[in-house]
């Protein structure tokens, strides 16, 4: 999301929150990917999300996206089986 190559600062986090994955999803690749902890967080708590082309979404909860550094003109690339985690995502965790 961030492009930060940095491994050592990057957290491997669920699209789908682990807590609510079954067995399978727990461990399915198209279920997680790299973020950088404030990223993580904001994803995390609903501020932000993803639509099925990889724009992003910015709850109108979330007033500090510019410090944050987040515009309505990020895009991330979304592999086909992640995009059933975004949907969940979308549907039960961001924030509209």
């Amino acid at each position: 999301m961030s492009g930060y190559l940095n491994k050592d600062l990057l957290i491997a986090s669920h699209i789908k929150p682990w807590s609510k994955c079954d067995n399978f999803e727990k461990v399915d690749p198209d279920n997680g990917w790299l973020l950088l902890p404030n990223f993580d967080k904001l994803f995390d708590v609903g501020l932000i999300s993803f639509d099925d082309d990889g724009h992003v979404l910015i709850s109108e909860l979330f007033t500090d996206a510019e410090i944050f550094s987040i515009k309505k003109s990020l895009k991330i690339k979304l592999s086909r089986g992640s995009r059933k985690y975004m949907e969940y995502h979308r549907t039960n965790i961001f924030k509209y």
